[in-house]
């Protein structure tokens, strides 16, 4: 994700690295749950993304960053129909 992705969602450009880390290793998590069979990278990506909003309604900036990661393993799930 891009800085000025993280900007479209209100995150400053120092977040960056650290949302980005975070999605890769959620991706990664994702990924392997996939791969054992036990759910699809796009369910946990529609959970964290519905979590996502929900937090928002707590503390906008930490839903900004869940809802980041829902795109990010969103975006993974296109890319390999999972």
């Amino acid at each position: 994700m891009s800085d000025e992705q993280l900007a479209d969602f209100g995150l400053l450009p120092e977040h960056g690295p650290l949302v980005r880390a975070m999605g890769g290793a959620l991706s990664m998590f994702a990924t392997l749950l996939s791969r054992n069979g036990s759910i699809e990278t796009r369910e946990v990506a529609d959970l964290l993304g519905i979590y996502a909003v929900a937090t928002s309604e707590a503390d906008k900036a930490e839903g900004l960053i869940l809802g980041c990661w829902a795109a990010m393993l969103r975006d993974l799930a296109d890319a390999t129909n999972h």
